[in-house]
């Protein structure tokens, strides 16, 4: 299959790789959307010594698995843990020792004909919800994680440093709270897609 692959900082196009062979706790997906992340052009640079197909955020069709997700279109998180070790136990899995990171660490990613991922981590796609728009489920889970950790409501003042992909869909979120919300960046094009939704900005 066609794949992109990293390996010393260095970006290929490889034509050579086999189909992933998924294991019984998994699914065959065919990758059919996928996005370009700053965490994938950090790996470019060495952020992170990782050696295989990059790209983590993805929408596709379940080739193999369960009769019920055959044909399914899918996200999928991007940790898969082991659910055995203390912290899956203490359900930290997050912070699972033997986790693999698609894209990341350990596992094979999105920028591929086909990828593995384990049941668990899959999620339908509503058939009212474009597979572009899709597209960017897993950059928006991580948005809207800081509202699972902080209680933010209307009488907070939050600022949010930074306009780029991520801090687009952080500020899209909070402005739902009701929150006295300020996003900063030097980038006026970027700070105007929010002021143009009504959202205080300033550089």
């Amino acid at each position: 299959m066609y794949a992109i692959w990293l390996e010393n900082e260095n970006l290929y196009i490889r034509d050579d790789l086999p189909v992933p062979v998924r294991l019984p706790h998994e699914a065959l997906i065919r990758v059919l959307r996928a996005g370009i992340c700053n965490t994938d052009l950090e790996l470019m640079r060495g952020y992170y010594p990782f050696s295989g197909v990059i790209g983590h955020e993805f929408v596709g069709l379940v080739e193999e698995g369960p009769d019920e997700l055959i044909g399914q279109h899918v996200v999928g998180e991007i940790n898969a843990v082991c659910g055995r070790c203390t912290n899956c136990l203490q359900h930290r899995r997050t912070h699972c020792t033997n986790r693999t990171v698609l894209g990341i660490q350990n596992r094979d990613g999105a920028f591929a004909e086909f990828m593995t991922l384990p049941l668990e981590n899959l999620h339908s796609v509503p058939a009212t919800l474009s597979l572009d728009a899709a597209t960017f489920t897993e950059p928006l889970a991580a948005a809207i994680q800081i509202q699972s950790q902080t209680k933010i409501d209307k009488h907070d003042c939050v600022m949010v440093l930074g306009a780029g992909k991520l801090g687009q869909l952080i500020a899209r979120s909070l402005v739902l709270t009701g929150c006295d919300l300020h996003v900063f960046d030097r980038n006026h094009s970027k700070l105007s897609l929010l002021s143009n939704r009504g959202i205080n900005t300033g550089d």
